[in-house]
């Protein structure tokens, strides 16, 4: 008779042997067996919720205690099978309350992987995931919410990491700086602004095998669990603050609020900001690489701006309350520098060769750019011509410098067709600066996804898709030369210019994923 997964004896058998303390390799196949065992209720839960493989035994049971070499044989090949196939984010989805349930299980899976003698990137992944899950599920409450050191990790992670210890390696020195952007941090934006997911993603593609080092397990552990913290904390942060500026709004009779930014209409009533904020959802189950989710956490970002402007227009002319202290998600300009000179223009249809910058001096008042101009009803769509993405870099760049500066580092707005888009502080630095490789690619990626942003606008207010098909042939064509790009800067060692290209190619194609969702 099997025994159930309810029935607690089988979480936690009292006679499991211990794989060896030496190097966490199950000694022999009884070892082996009761390891299998242990994890045996993940990996068939991971099997049934993603269609992987049909189960050994019925749902709900465990593998017997006592099994023939060859049920044993089988078991391990089934078990090795489900390796192969499942992915981190899947692992993700796992209910907590099945994840969580037993560190024996998590332990078991965890040592699994660690295992692996020729692990992929894909393992590498899974080992991340479930090194910071099982430090979450081991370590006590109050180590969890307090300063976290390397020795609390190694500590912790002794069971699964028997050789782990807190000895500093000499690249770990852009772990310690990206902890310490973390702690500037005051909103989920500036995490996403100083592309700190990114840079840890980098850094450990750069790494190579160092990564499985004891020593670097236990920092990027660290890190991991920290920049989770941080992150949770702050998107509650963020949402409470959407929340309670719709209640601010409503409370001064405002009816409807102009959220264009963040993917609504340029009059959306309160009642339906409402029923978002109360009922937006965290999507930490899914992969945070996804450009879907990406647009989640970003569209919750720009609500918050968008509501934080409305209250700024609704104050009072007669209050005499001192001006309250700008918040990250402020939108704001940067200052332009004395000798600032002009981009040079973007190329329409790319191939690809790099981009000469004109260098001309910016003029002392530039005159209003001419409106992007509206392709006629009856024209069929064409990939985006030279002088059009010409024209958006013009009216970008002139927005950019008109305006001086607000305090605090913070997305900046430029406004086309009356449509807005948003530019983090490297895109606006690309368009005022001194003209470099980086800089022009920036201004593409940019410029790709303004035109973007203006058909998807169209399309929903006239129902003309001749601007949105148009832009979206350059913005697909555009996708894989940012894509050589970014692999190029991760080559030549040049981690910030492949962060930012790449959040901004990410952006990219969250756009084109909407723009593609209004095709016919």
């Amino acid at each position: 008779m099997t025994s159930k997964i309810s029935n607690p004896p089988m979480n936690s058998p009292a006679n499991v042997k211990r794989p060896s303390a030496d190097d966490g390799v199950p000694t022999d196949s009884a070892a082996q067996w009761e390891e299998a065992r242990l994890a045996y209720p993940l990996y068939a839960a991971l099997a049934t919720q993603f269609h992987l493989a049909a189960l050994l035994y019925p749902a709900g049971a465990l593998p017997p205690a006592q099994a023939a070499q060859k049920d044993v044989d089988r078991g391990l090949l089934w078990l090795e099978a489900i390796d192969e196939k499942v992915m981190a984010y899947q692992i993700r989805q796992l209910p907590s309350e099945l994840l969580n349930a037993s560190e024996e299980s998590l332990r078991a899976l965890l040592r699994r992987q660690l295992r692996r003698s020729s692990k992929t990137t894909a393992d590498r992944d899974k080992i991340d995931f479930l090194l910071v899950q099982y430090f979450a599920l081991c370590a006590s409450a109050e180590l969890c919410r307090g300063e976290i050191s390397l020795q609390d990790v190694a500590r912790v992670l002794q069971p699964v990491l028997p050789e782990a210890d807190a000895t500093p390696f000499k690249w770990s020195q852009p772990l310690d700086q990206m902890l310490e952007d973390l702690g500037h941090c005051q909103s989920l934006r500036d995490i996403m602004e100083r592309g700190l997911l990114e840079q840890g993603r980098l850094l450990k593609e750069s790494v190579g095998h160092m990564f499985y080092d004891p020593a670097a397990l236990v920092a990027f552990c660290r890190l991991n669990f920290l920049l989770r913290r941080a992150f949770i904390r702050l998107l509650h942060g963020d949402l409470n603050a959407a929340r309670e500026s719709v209640e601010v709004l409503e409370a001064r009779g405002v009816k409807t609020v102009d959220c264009r930014r963040a993917g609504f209409s340029a009059a959306e009533t309160m009642a339906r900001l409402r029923h978002f904020c109360e009922n937006w959802r965290q999507p930490f189950q899914k992969d945070y690489t996804e450009n879907s989710v990406r647009h989640e956490f970003e569209q919750l970002l720009a609500l918050r701006a968008d509501l934080e402007e409305a209250l700024e227009r609704s104050r009072p002319a007669t209050s005499s309350a001192p001006p309250q202290k700008e918040r990250p998600s402020d939108v704001t300009t940067p200052q332009v520098p004395a000798a600032v000179k002009k981009p040079s223009p973007a190329p329409a249809a790319p191939k690809h060769e790099k981009l000469v910058a004109t260098h001309a001096p910016a003029p002392e008042a530039p005159s209003a750019p001419a409106a992007l101009q509206k392709p006629a009803a009856d024209t069929p769509a064409s990939p985006t011509g030279a002088a059009e993405a010409d024209k958006c870099l013009e009216a970008i760049w002139e927005q950019l410098i008109a305006i001086p500066p607000s305090r605090g580092r913070s997305m900046s707005t430029v406004v086309l067709q009356d449509t807005k888009v948003l530019l983090s502080s490297w895109e606006v630095t690309a368009f005022v600066s001194e003209g470099s490789q980086e800089s022009e690619d920036l201004r593409r990626a940019v410029v790709a996804r303004a035109l973007l942003a203006v058909g998807t606008d169209e399309r929903k207010r006239s129902g003309n898709s001749n601007a949105l098909a148009s832009a979206l042939v350059l913005a697909r064509s555009e996708v894989s030369y940012f894509h050589g790009r970014v692999e190029q800067a991760k080559a030549a060692k040049n981690t910030e210019a492949a962060v930012n290209l790449g959040i901004s190619t990410k952006r990219l194609l969250s756009f084109i994923e909407e723009a593609e969702k209004l095709q016919p």
